[in-house]
């Protein structure tokens, strides 16, 4: 029983938790998709802003810089069922 998944098959530590975390920093709410002409759940990439709110401190501020680079560049929300662009 314990022998029917190999190890090929199964998702080593690192890449579950770096999926998990991938998923936890997602931000969602609703908004309309006119590509598919209705009300949509909406994703976009979320940011933890303790972390980066600790390295700007610990750098003096210079991490500010590519924090606001960061902010700017990140896309904003996409539809979840056809990954359009939503306004």
């Amino acid at each position: 029983m314990f022998g029917m998944f190999r190890r090929e098959e199964r998702l080593g530590t690192g890449e579950v938790l770096g999926r998990l975390m991938h998923l936890l920093s997602q931000q969602e709410t609703s908004k309309y998709c006119p590509h598919c002409d209705k009300q949509v759940v909406a994703l976009r990439p979320g940011t933890s802003r303790g972390r980066q709110l600790v390295l700007t401190c610990l750098t003096l501020g210079l991490w500010g810089i590519a924090w606001a680079v960061d902010a700017f560049r990140r896309p904003g929300w996409r539809c979840r069922d056809c990954d359009a662009r939503l306004g």
